[in-house]
This record gives structure tokens, C-alpha cells and sequence, in this order.
């Protein structure tokens, strides 16, 4: 049935990307090869000026409509409106979201959808600023604004996380979706593991390792980002509206 509900949903958003793709059908077909329920690939191609949308419909032509989908954005919206496709076109009774630059392991998805069955909670969230997470090459001034907004928000949330900036999640489908994110650009991956927390899901950290992308370069513009940050952590301080 086209419509029948799966156990988990896998939403990779893309942006120029064609240099990883090859790299990526490996690393994600070594990860079907161990989930042991139904899933489903949902690419978001989000505007490509490349060939990542060709590419990944040469890799997966025989699997759409099946088990893979790829959607295009006819224009680049930001990662943010990617999820958010990806989120209203899934069927997964999980939905998680990963990088295409395969920065972290996506085995760990196994370990992750484990746990987060077992403690029945809304959202899990890979986390290289864990006590027992690790970081490889990443260079420095990332390291210095992730953990600087971490220990900001913590302190204007009164939370406790260890990274806010970390797309690599497995969220449970109806928590998720009653998220009401509005970014769409990087800052939606904190906005909605803050707006989650704020309704009282439970929310747990997956210590995880996070190296530098072997291909292409990255798309985070980080003034952009910071100015992102920024303002909705104004927002916050104001208690303007609904954040």
C-alpha cells in the first residue's frame, strides 16, 4: 500500500553535492544491509546548480517509487525548508535526518533507533560535545561556535545539552511533526530540539564522533548562521511571540 506506515523514514537533504554521492550510496547501502525493519530514502535535492539530482537518480532509478525518493526543490530554499519536505513527504513511524557529507557514521543510526525504542523517548540526537563523543580534524572555529552557542542557550534555556547544532537525529513522527519550526536555513536544527524540549518531549544525546567531509565543500555561510543565532536567541530573551 502506498500509503502504509513504515518504521522509519531516512531524510538526507542535499545541496551540491554531486562529488559525495557515490560515496554516500555506499555508506547508506551498508547501513540498509543492517536495518532490520522497513524504511524508506527520502534525497531532497534543495536546488542544486550541479548534477547531485542526476546523480542520485542514476544511483537509486531502479528503487523510486519503491523505497527511495528524491524531490527537487526548484530553487535553493536552505537546509531547514529541506527537512521540512522531507518530514511532509515521509511515512516512517521514526523520521531521521542526516548529513549527505557522511560526517558521521550512519551505522549509528542502528544504536540510535535501539535506544530510542527502549527509553521511549521523542528524539535522539547524535552528539560530538558528549562527554563520551569525539571530534576529527574539525576545524577550530566550528569547534568554538558550536560549544559557544551550547553553553548559551543552555544558560538562557536552563537546559543541559551538549550540542544543539547537530542534524544527525532519529525523532519519533508524531513528536516531530508537532514541532511548528520556522527557520529554513541551519538555524532549524536548534530551533527544533528547542521547541521540542519547550513542549516537554524527551529528548536523549547518542555520543558520536564527527569528522570533516572527504568530498565537495561545505555550504554553512557562518556569519549567516551566527546572525541566525542571534536574533532567535533575541527572540528567546524577548519572549517574543512563539519563537
Amino acid at each position: 500500500m502506498a500509503n502504509e506506515r513504515i518504521g522509519i523514514s531516512i531524510i538526507i537533504p542535499c545541496f551540491n553535492e554531486v562529488e559525495g554521492i557515490a560515496h554516500l550510496a555506499s555508506k547508506l547501502k551498508d547501513l540498509e544491509g543492517k536495518l532490520a525493519e522497513s524504511y524508506e530514502l527520502i534525497f531532497v535535492d534543495d536546488g542544486s546548480s550541479d548534477s547531485t539530482y542526476e546523480r542520485l537518480a542514476y544511483f537509486y532509478k531502479d528503487r523510486l517509487g519503491r523505497d527511495v525518493k528524491i524531490i527537487r526543490h526548484s530553487k535553493n530554499r536552505g537546509i531547514g525548508a529541506a527537512v521540512k519536505t522531507g518530514i511532509l513527504n515521509s511515512k516512517g513511524y521514526y523520521i531521521a535526518t542526516i548529513d549527505s557529507d557522511c560526517t558521521y557514521q550512519l551505522t549509528y543510526l542502528l544504536n540510535m533507533l535501539d535506544i530510542v525504542k527502549k527509553q521511549k523517548a521523542d528524539i535522539i540526537a547524535a552528539s560530538p560535545y558528549h562527554p563520551k563523543g569525539l571530534t576529527f580534524n574539525v576545524p577550530g572555529y566550528r569547534l568554538f561556535l558550536s560549544k559557544n552557542l551550547t553553553n548559551l542557550y543552555n544558560v538562557i534555556l536552563r537546559s543541559k545539552f551538549y550540542t544543539y547544532t547537530s542534524i544527525f537525529r532519529i525523532y519519533r513522527a508524531e513528536a516531530i511533526k508537532d514541532v511548528d519550526f520556522k527557520s529554513s536555513g541551519f538555524l532549524c536544527i536548534a530551533e527544533m530540539l528547542i521547541k521540542a524540549h519547550r513542549k516537554g518531549f524527551k529528548i536523549i544525546e547518542y555520543p558520536a564522533t564527527l569528522t570533516v567531509r572527504k568530498f565537495g565543500s561545505s555550504n554553512v555561510k557562518i556569519l549567516s548562521v551566527i546572525k541566525e543565532h542571534l536574533c532567535f536567541i533575541f527572540k528567546i530573551l524577548l519572549k517574543k511571540g512563539d519563537i
